[in-house]
């Protein structure tokens, strides 16, 4: 085996951990998730009465989306292959989404750890106030949700017009991005719960196809 080959196999297995780990650590994190409520004041007392869950949670979620990655540039390299200008597109867009999610996994956890130690419920319904507000969630936050969206979408389109072994895959993969940007907006965890495994079936089912076809050259 030459180092081009061990180094394309090398990718090749990554991409396939990433494809099935990520997403189903997401699902994992996703299940233990407490309820959410777009009220701060509600929120603080959901926290405060589950701070353990809400911690666990996020932390899979973060270890999640991170392990994620190189599963999401495989997709996006695979888009790339068929359709270069809208493959090179997703993957800068997805990252960015990529790089807001788990900043906001991240910042939850430590709201929750806040919640906890300081047990003064007006503080921190300020925090979630504060977290919640425009400059925030209509600033960054607004913008990782909306490169991922389009990021995904783009990855859609592409792959259903040209790929019929990914359609499906693809298809999934899009679904349970619209369910989690409805959870985003109602607060009803149920849908990103939904959301997540859905994404995981989408998820294996690319490993699996990949898998499948013997590649050794997932771009990167």
């Amino acid at each position: 085996m030459t180092q081009s080959t061990a180094t394309r196999s090398y990718r090749l297995v990554i991409a396939l951990v990433s494809l099935v780990i990520g997403p189903l650590l997401l699902s994992v994190g996703d299940l233990f998730h407490p309820p959410e409520s777009l009220d701060a004041a509600e929120q603080a007392t959901i926290i405060a009465e589950d701070a353990s869950n809400w911690y666990v949670a996020h932390l899979l979620l973060f270890i999640g989306m991170l392990l994620f990655i190189p599963g999401i540039l495989a997709i996006a390299g695979l888009t790339a292959e068929l359709r270069p200008m809208a493959g090179y597109a997703a993957r800068i867009l997805v990252l960015i989404g990529t790089a807001v999610f788990t900043g906001v996994f991240l910042c939850e956890m430590l709201i929750g750890r806040y919640v906890v130690d300081w047990a003064d419920p007006s503080a921190s319904t300020a925090l979630l106030n504060s977290f919640q507000s425009g400059p925030v969630l209509a600033g960054p936050v607004g913008v990782g949700v909306v490169c991922w969206t389009v990021g995904i979408a783009v990855v859609v389109i592409a792959l259903v017009r040209t790929s019929a072994t990914f359609r499906w895959p693809v298809l999934l993969l899009g679904l349970g991005t619209i369910l989690i940007l409805a959870e985003i907006a109602s607060a009803q965890v149920l849908l990103s719960q939904i959301g997540n495994i859905v994404i995981l079936a989408g998820s294996v089912a690319f490993a699996w196809q990949i898998a499948r076809s013997g590649r050794a050259d997932i771009p990167n």
